[in-house]
């Protein structure tokens, strides 16, 4: 039993620090939300989210920019496309990054698929 217990772990280590050993299928870039440049797709599960204050990522809530997906602005509008990465990933990296300071639940992603793969809508 102590070795099979081993074995799942050293399993779990693996695939933590090298990734799934198994085909991963890569995200294409691509005319996502109507960008005028190809970009990855993009999932977010508002569902996972739901402990979270709303105003945290939907400023237009407070400026009254409006009430639609946050795709609908930031892909479309060539300004925001240009700072779309980082401000993605700021936002949804740091808020991660500082749950698993605070050994909180919600760590980091471990990989770019994790959030590139389909296009879900919330």
């Amino acid at each position: 039993m102590k070795y099979l217990f081993a074995a799942v772990f050293a399993a779990g280590i693996f695939v933590v620090v090298f990734g799934t050993p198994l085909p991963v299928e890569k995200p294409a870039r691509a005319h996502y939300y109507g960008s005028p440049e190809p970009i990855l797709p993009m999932s977010f599960a508002h569902a996972d989210h739901a402990a979270e204050s709303c105003i945290e990522c939907h400023h237009n809530y407070i400026d009254d920019t409006g009430n639609e997906l946050c795709m609908n602005c930031h892909v479309s509008d060539s300004e925001l496309l240009d700072v779309l990465l980082e401000q993605y990933h700021d936002l949804c990296q740091g808020c991660h990054a500082k749950k698993a300071a605070e050994t909180m639940d919600g760590g980091p992603p471990r990989s770019c698929i994790a959030c590139h793969m389909g296009d879900d809508l919330p």
